[in-house]
């Protein structure tokens, strides 16, 4: 980490680093989620490109959720969605989803970690409080993100309904 980085901003990304709240603490490689769900490291290296799986960044990429969620997409399929559509869905998704991981991202650090830095007592006062809210904040912002989309799709399917 460069030397610039101050020590709030340090612990914030060894909070990253570890598992975060709500996600499973178990970490797997490329190799035991492609064991544990039956599919091809190939087939994974596609889901990964097409924004269907997301790893995180180290030796050990993935968690139980990232099983979870290979098997959800493998129902999917088996419910008879094509594969290329599945991944075009995917590639829509990602897409939308960067933009508004980056947007979030910029909320938490001018509407929490800047406030937590002007009024900390300390460093190491700022970096605990940081990290606190980094924890508080990530389940927080998947729920309402779950519970938004889960929403639409409900209501896209009524939609849908009403007009045949």
């Amino acid at each position: 980490m460069p030397a610039d980085v101050d020590r709030s901003e340090q612990e914030l990304a060894a909070a990253l680093a570890r598992p975060l709240p709500g996600e499973g603490a178990e970490r797997l490689t490329r190799e035991q989620l492609a064991e544990r769900t039956g599919l091809s490291p190939t087939l994974l290296d596609v889901a990964e490109r097409e924004g269907l799986l997301v790893p995180r960044d180290d030796a050990l990429p993935y968690t139980s959720d990232d099983v979870d969620a290979v098997r959800a997409a493998m129902a999917l399929l088996e419910a008879g969605v094509p594969l290329s559509e599945l991944l075009a869905l995917a590639r829509d998704h990602d897409e939308a989803m960067r933009a508004l991981a980056d947007r979030a991202v910029d909320l938490f650090a001018r509407y929490v970690v800047d406030p937590i830095r002007g009024t900390a007592e300390s460093d190491d006062d700022a970096a605990q409080r940081m990290v606190d809210a980094l924890q508080a904040m990530l389940p927080a912002a998947s729920a309402v993100v779950a519970h938004h989309i889960g929403r639409r799709l409900v209501a896209a399917a009524r939609a849908r309904i009403e007009q045949q």
